[in-house]
């Protein structure tokens, strides 16, 4: 199957068509009488269906009026929606009626706007739901087969990602386009494509005062799900003798005062907020240090794996902003421990989520 990027208009006519024909023949006792393409619905010189189909259930005809949608994400669906409830009361005469929206891909929290508004819905994944007269048809749980690489790439590209860290750090409140651009050190450029993709999934509202975002929680499960840990960093594992991660810990802030270390993970969790007792140091750094420091200061050494020490070099320095002092260390911020301890193993993902089940996680998000 084609991808909406590479889909023409005409062949998204044919997908849609050829779904809806396949999702009406699955029911025994419904039968497609007609089915019409632009078809116009009032007086109204823009009051056009996408499709309209005549369909026999048992006894009675129903109108079933379909809008087709290039994108399913929430904005769009819920523009959808209305546009066919108007339209719905717009068709002529006193038979039944009932919306269907047919999308590449509808996400489950576009799908219960369909449900609540009740609106049918299919897409080109195998999601749908039917639910008018005796039909009832419902699947659920077909992921996105499409590739929104444009989307996600504006979304969580590193320079987009210091926007979110800056966006995420409670308490959450408006941000005008350039003040967040300074505070994020990125153009206006970045704030705008961050924005534009936030406002379409309603993860965020756009108010007197300027961009807020309102579901935190959706965006970082959708950060965390996009990110790259192997991608965005290059790490180096040591084996030293400090048996005591803390002591570690201000060690390496000592002797690497040059290399700037801000810790994540283990060590940067259990200082907000302790739950598993930190099993390896790991700290961000500017550069990687001389391995005779290592050697001389910290008596350790390079390995492959399973080191007490790790370095990382991130390719964007926009994990080090926003950052925090915690008893004297250099955290970055807790989105960024959240997001790191997720990649961390050896119960890294539930230190990760019992820190961010802790009220006072990234400042509040109350």
């Amino acid at each position: 199957m084609k991808t909406p990027e590479k889909l023409k208009e005409s062949d998204f006519a044919k997908q849609f068509e050829q779904l809806l024909r396949e999702l009406l023949g699955r029911v025994p006792s419904l039968k497609l009488v007609s089915l019409q393409r632009e078809a116009k619905i009032s007086p109204g010189p823009s009051d056009r269906a996408d499709h309209l189909a005549q369909v026999r259930a048992g006894s009675r005809k129903w109108t079933l009026l379909v809008e087709e949608k290039r994108l399913g994400q929430p904005r769009e669906v819920r523009s959808a929606l209305l546009q066919l409830e108007r339209q719905l009361k717009q068709l002529p005469g006193s038979a039944p009626r009932y919306g269907v929206l047919l999308a590449p891909f509808i996400s489950e929290e576009s799908a219960k706007l369909c449900t609540e508004a009740g609106i049918g819905y299919a897409d080109l994944a195998g999601n749908a739901r039917l639910a008018f007269d005796q039909v009832f048809i419902e699947t659920r749980g077909a992921g996105n087969p499409f590739h929104e690489k444009r989307e996600v790439r504006s979304l969580f590209a590193p320079r987009a990602t210091r926007v979110l860290r800056v966006l995420l750090q409670g308490p959450l409140r408006p941000w005008k386009g350039t003040e967040l651009a300074e505070s994020a050190r990125v153009s206006v450029g970045w704030v705008s494509a961050v924005r534009q993709q936030l406002l379409a999934r309603e993860w965020a509202a756009e108010e007197s005062a300027g961009l807020r975002v309102t579901k935190p929680g959706a965006v970082l499960d959708a950060w965390t799900k996009a990110d790259d840990w192997g991608k965005r960093t290059r790490t180096h594992e040591y084996s030293v003798l400090h048996a005591d991660p803390l002591e570690l810990a201000k060690k390496v802030q000592t002797v690497l005062k040059e290399e700037q270390p801000v810790f994540t993970q283990w060590i940067a969790g259990w200082l907000r907020h302790p739950y598993t007792t930190p099993v390896v140091v790991t700290a961000y750094v500017k550069k990687f240090p001389d391995e005779a420091i290592i050697q001389e200061q910290l008596l350790g050494r390079r390995v492959v794996a399973s080191g007490g020490l790790r370095l990382v070099l991130p390719k964007d320095e926009g994990v080090f902003h926003p950052s925090q002092n915690v008893r004297g260390f250099d955290l970055v911020s807790d989105v960024q421990i959240y997001t790191d301890l997720l990649h961390a193993g050896l119960r890294g993902e539930e230190q990760a989520e019992e820190l961010r089940r802790w009220p006072d996680f990234a400042g509040g998000w109350a």
